[in-house]
């Protein structure tokens, strides 16, 4: 018994530890919010943000399966498969924000609920891209030290502001690196290329990545607070 105790008192400590019970509460106030307009509308509209959510999930779930592993000292091999699908899938949680371009009065559902929806959503996404990106940081900066923690982080800030250009406004999913890596590849690199031809996709690269690391950084800075 007092084993069993200890055990679930662990598994709280590390689930407390990746941001676990926010990320829950808030993506459980999201279903919420659909599933009430379901029952109000009897219709399924919007149900795409159910899915989005789902892969929203995806890297948060990834991270904290690297991190378990990290604990029991696994072997570096084990890493590749979560860390690519990690990555692939990062973009994800703050498309969430994205969202809000489907934003619109619909009766009889009142405007005013539509937007306490989407906004769950929104905050849902990016507190899965922080607390995903936080667990991965902690493991780089305990493995190789705060600089290149830092170097992890700005990186991948600038890849989810890439993966949100293609996959908002170009229509690319996740998956389509996988199945048509080479037209991901040149559609990816093609503002960096040519920055001047393509200023409006330099622009939401640059505003999607400044605003993820805000938040990161604001995130960071308010559990420290609370720490002390």
């Amino acid at each position: 018994m007092f084993d069993l105790r200890a055990r679930l008192i662990a598994l709280h400590r590390f689930l407390q530890a990746q941001m676990f019970y926010p990320v829950v509460l808030s993506s459980l106030l999201g279903v919420a919010f659909f599933v009430v307009r379901v029952w109000w509308t009897d219709s399924t509209l919007h149900r795409f943000l159910m899915w989005n959510l789902f892969l929203a999930w995806i890297p948060f779930v990834c991270a904290v399966w690297m991190v378990s592993m990290y604990r029991r000292r696994a072997s570096a091999w084990l890493y590749i498969f979560p860390s690519i699908v990690w990555l692939l899938f990062f973009p994800n949680a703050a498309y969430l924000v994205t969202d809000l371009y489907n934003l619109q009065n619909m009766p009889p559902v009142p405007f005013w609920y539509d937007i306490g929806f989407f906004a769950t959503l929104a905050w849902t996404g990016l507190l899965l891209a922080v607390a995903s990106l936080q667990i991965v940081q902690r493991m780089v900066k305990q493995s190789f030290g705060v600089v290149w923690s830092w170097f992890v982080v700005l990186i991948v800030v600038g890849l989810n502001g890439v993966g949100i250009y293609l996959g908002r406004f170009l229509r690319w999913n996740s998956w389509d690196v996988v199945t048509d890596p080479l037209a991901v590849l040149q559609d990816a690199i093609a503002p960096f290329l040519h920055p001047i031809a393509y200023r409006q996709p330099v622009a939401i690269i640059i505003v999607f990545s400044a605003m993820l690391f805000v938040f990161y950084v604001s995130v960071l800075a308010l559990q420290r607070e609370s720490s002390q």
